[in-house]
């Protein structure tokens, strides 16, 4: 499996988790019934499964394609890193929200759900950005042997994660969770 194929497998379990969130959102601004469990849990998944293994990933992959042969600008790695910094912005938000809400503070709501649309928004279109752009100039231009090296560190990246039984419990949370809000 390339580097891009195994990022682009793990984008599909992410967009899962964005509909999710795109949903809660949603039911929060309608004032529907949320559970903030379900919102902690995504809070977990978007910790470890999107932190600390997908994009420590592309933070390994992204450096490697400045020096390509047609040498994607470095201020266009710098915007997706940037974004990464976004998303940590928006993910501490969040924390802070449900805290918040499970303290009763009834404002936090509302800023919940606009901290969970942005994040989706913005995880949205930077995944976008890597589809269309990035990957398939890291497809045609970074060499088989420097992709054998991205897929060996890709796979330790993995094994971190793995050595917790994180991957068994993500994929288990999101069978729960489009069970649940995507019916």
């Amino acid at each position: 499996m390339t580097p891009t194929e195994n990022l682009m497998r793990e984008h599909s379990v992410i967009n899962d988790l964005l509909t999710i969130m795109s949903t809660i959102a949603e039911r929060i601004k309608s004032k529907s019934v949320f559970f903030t469990n379900d919102v902690e849990e995504i809070i977990d998944f978007l910790k470890n499964f999107i932190e600390k293994s997908h994009h420590e990933k592309e933070e390994f992959l992204f450096p490697i394609l400045v020096n390509n042969p047609i040498s994607i600008e470095k201020e266009a790695i710098n915007l997706m890193f940037y974004e990464h910094v976004l998303t940590r912005n928006y993910l501490k938000d969040i924390i802070n929200c449900i805290l918040n809400c499970k303290i009763g503070y009834t404002f936090s709501g509302d800023m919940l759900a606009e901290s969970m649309s942005n994040y989706v928004i913005l995880e949205k279109n930077h995944i976008q950005k890597e589809i269309n752009i990035f990957f398939p100039i890291a497809d045609e231009y970074i060499s088989e042997e420097e992709q054998k090296k991205i897929s060996e560190r890709f796979v330790e990246i993995e094994n971190l994660i793995e050595e917790h039984d994180f991957y068994n419990h993500y994929f288990r949370l999101m069978t729960e969770l489009k069970n649940k809000y995507q019916n």
